[in-house]
């Protein structure tokens, strides 16, 4: 294309940098787990809750702080997926544009050293 695309190679620290990230999410992710199970097995206990005059069977109090906890990362997680699907989009977008307006100037240069040549 032209020489302002980023090169497929990565170099040695951007590497690097990319396993230091997974090794840190992983790491994360494992110690999040972790805490995650401690804290549903010290949490059994049953509460009864009364919505709207409609009385809930008992649920542990784990239950009850966990599963909004996770809803709430899934819906994130949607979120931010839309928005990467439509940054995404908008992206290839500007690329067939750019693409578009090369090839319009490469053409505008070639018969403008024609029209040079034939003089």
């Amino acid at each position: 294309m032209a020489d302002y695309e980023l090169p497929l190679v990565k170099s040695g620290f951007t590497a690097i940098v990319v396993w230091f990230k997974r090794l840190l999410v992983l790491v994360l992710s494992v110690v999040l787990l972790v805490l995650f199970v401690n804290f549903t097995l010290s949490n059994t206990e049953q509460i009864s809750l009364e919505i709207g005059g409609i009385k809930m069977p008992g649920v542990s109090t784990s239950t009850l702080v966990m599963v909004p906890f996770v809803l709430g990362g899934f819906a994130g997680l949607l979120v931010s997926l839309m928005l990467v699907i439509r940054l995404r989009l908008a992206n290839a977008s500007l690329r067939r544009k750019l693409a578009r307006r090369d090839a319009e100037l490469q053409k505008l240069r070639s018969s403008a050293l024609k029209g040079l040549t034939n003089a």
